[in-house]
């Protein structure tokens, strides 16, 4: 698994706790090997549609979802190239999601 600079600093930005590019690089590695894939979300279709776009939009790329934030990587070398934050008005699954797993 590679990691853009662009992702790293992503990641920085986005997720409270991560502070430096070391951590970021942590966090990454986490997120591939721990992260929610879009069929975990299939309950939820519009936040799953909205997922959908996005794996559609970067030419079918693989995506995780992991700590409120949507990571993304693409070719066969799994090249993290950047994490989005879930949108709001999808934070209420992320919610459902913690509870099913108690």
């Amino acid at each position: 698994m590679r990691i853009t600079q662009h992702s790293k600093q992503r990641i920085i930005e986005r997720d409270n706790g991560v502070s430096c590019v070391a951590d970021a690089k942590k966090v990454a590695k986490l997120a591939y090997s721990s992260g929610k894939t879009i069929g975990e979300y299939q309950k939820y279709p519009d936040f799953f549609n909205y997922l959908q776009k996005k794996r559609t939009q970067t030419n079918e790329c693989s995506i995780r979802i992991y700590r409120g934030n949507i990571y993304i990587w693409r070719g066969r070398n799994h090249t993290l190239v950047t994490a989005h934050p879930i949108p709001d008005r999808f934070q209420k699954y992320m919610e459902d999601i913690k509870h099913d797993q108690m």
